[in-house]
């Protein structure tokens, strides 16, 4: 399924709403947060959404990222939930989502895991002063969070071998399988291994920092000096931050972002396995829509 320029604004106006609750509990908290990405993007030359994105994304420098895990721990609400893979069973990610209860997405049937809309939580932390060293962290991350959706995969054995029939299903196969016989006993041991990876240079001594999550290479390295002090921008209804030095973190990833990318080029790059925006299926709506893909 696709986000249609028909759901765009409904889509839309659920995952600004998730911003909006995130940013609260940032300012009644004493968080530091920074929109980031294509919502970086969004903020300085759309002032809201790129309007074909379909997704938002924020950086937590370290220190505040840590407060707020403690603080998802206890974090209660009849709208809105917060997902780690320390809170969260099963859950295939490294990095925090927080989601509206009010909506169902499943984002791929190969690792079903049921959310609402969301918006991405990624920490930013100190990253080595060589940047091809850095890059080569962010590869061992990503190693080892292939890993973990691999043992977050749900599915019964007849499903895995229904995959030999399809040449094609070679790659699901063998990520499945995997999966099949790791299941739990190691998904405690790999987490420790990427907070390893994430932590292994300290984010308060380090001139530069990374997102470890990101698929940019050393693009994502950038100096820590850029985080001193924050820029205020609309973003729709809300206002959001962005750190000082953004220009050159954009220029760095996107090259001259200013610059509106062709027409045929203005489409979401997301694809999801199934959503609802009105409501959260059941378990067995859930169950149903995973065996007939």
């Amino acid at each position: 399924m696709t986000v249609t320029p028909e759901l765009q604004p409904e889509w839309n106006r659920i995952i600004t709403d998730i911003l909006r609750e995130f940013i609260d509990i940032c300012q009644q908290q004493g968080y530091t947060y920074y929109v980031c990405g294509g919502t970086a993007i969004g903020a300085v030359r759309h002032h809201g959404l790129i309007p074909w994105d379909d997704d938002i994304d924020v950086f937590m420098p370290r220190p505040d990222y840590d407060k707020f895990l403690t603080f998802a721990k206890d974090y209660r609400s009849d709208r809105y939930e917060l997902l780690t893979p320390y809170t969260t069973k099963d859950y295939p990610m490294y990095f925090a989502k927080l989601c509206n209860r009010q909506t169902s997405l499943i984002e791929n049937a190969d690792i079903p895991s049921l959310w609402g809309l969301y918006i991405d939580i990624f920490p930013l932390d100190g990253a080595s002063a060589d940047r091809d060293e850095a890059v080569r962290d962010q590869h061992r991350l990503r190693h080892e969070m292939n890993k973990l959706e691999a043992i977050s995969t749900h599915a019964s054995f007849g499903a895995y071998l229904s995959l030999l029939k399809d040449p094609h299903s070679w790659g699901r196969f063998v990520r499945k399988t995997i999966g099949f016989m790791a299941r739990k006993p190691y998904r405690h041991w790999i987490i420790q291994r990427m907070e390893r990876i994430c932590r292994h240079y300290d984010f308060s001594s380090s001139a530069n920092v990374m997102a470890y999550c990101g698929s940019y290479g050393n693009r994502e390295v950038f100096p820590k000096q850029w985080l001193e002090g924050t820029v205020s921008m609309p973003f729709g209804p809300l206002t959001v931050c962005l750190f000082s030095g953004y220009d050159g973190y954009l220029h760095q990833l996107y090259g001259d972002y200013m610059q509106l990318p062709p027409v045929e080029k203005r489409v979401s790059h997301h694809t999801k396995a199934y959503f609802n925006l009105k409501r959260r299926i059941s378990q067995k709506e859930f169950d149903d829509i995973l065996q007939h893909r």
